[in-house]
């Protein structure tokens, strides 16, 4: 098992590149979208065998931390992938106990959640809630991320739930400031819905098929 990654607040970005890029870049998702999909499916990350439910319509790039975790996003023709409204589920450790006998808090990582990254040079707390998914401890913590060079704000929410041994397991949503209201309700899904599976008993993602060499 890796360490604790240095932030959750960059989870989102890792996965960004593996989508095929656009024809056009324009800066930013358009705000007018209608309301996510409420047709869903699973996935999962099969190392460990953590499983959400997503929309349908959303489409997976790929798998982040050696197969800990996979990033799924709702697509959008002509506009970067990075810019997509982006949902990242992973397992990841927890900072090691400072004494013997102390209970591993979420406290360590809801910190590192709200430090910003060097993508954004501020963050605010919105809103930040304890509570129980699916019996376990979880806190819940809404950030808006600021850019001030771009001159633009990103909102981030994500859900720390305590695992078994030493892992956390992490379900975060990153999307434009305009686009939360209407895909909330995705993260809130994928929240209630999490689960865990045996690793044999969650098949591989699809690959993508193979060219035949001999085609031309």
């Amino acid at each position: 098992m890796k360490a604790l990654v240095a932030t959750v607040l960059l989870c989102a970005a890792l996965a960004a590149a593996q989508a095929p890029p656009p024809a056009n870049k324009p800066s930013s998702v358009p705000a007018q979208r209608k309301a996510a999909s409420s047709a869903g499916r699973s996935e999962c990350a099969a190392a460990v065998g953590l499983c959400v439910t997503v929309p349908a319509s959303w489409q997976r790039l790929g798998d982040v931390f050696d197969d800990l975790g996979f990033v799924v996003a709702e697509p959008h023709p002509g506009v970067e992938a990075a810019n997509w409204p982006q949902l990242t589920v992973a397992a990841i450790d927890v900072p090691p106990q400072k004494t013997a006998g102390d209970p591993h808090s979420l406290d360590a990582l809801i910190d590192i959640v709200l430090t910003p990254d060097g993508t954004f040079t501020s963050s605010e707390t919105l809103q930040r809630t304890h509570l129980l998914l699916n019996g376990a401890d979880a806190e819940v913590l809404r950030v808006k991320l600021y850019d001030e060079a771009a001159k633009t704000g990103t909102i981030e929410e994500v859900a720390l739930i305590e695992g078994d041994e030493d892992l956390v397991y992490s379900i975060a949503l990153r999307c434009a400031s305009e686009d939360f209201s209407r895909v909330e309700p995705v993260f809130q899904k994928a929240i209630h819905s999490w689960r865990l599976k045996s690793a044999a008993a969650v098949p591989a993602p699809p690959s993508k098929p193979k060219q035949d060499p001999e085609k031309k």
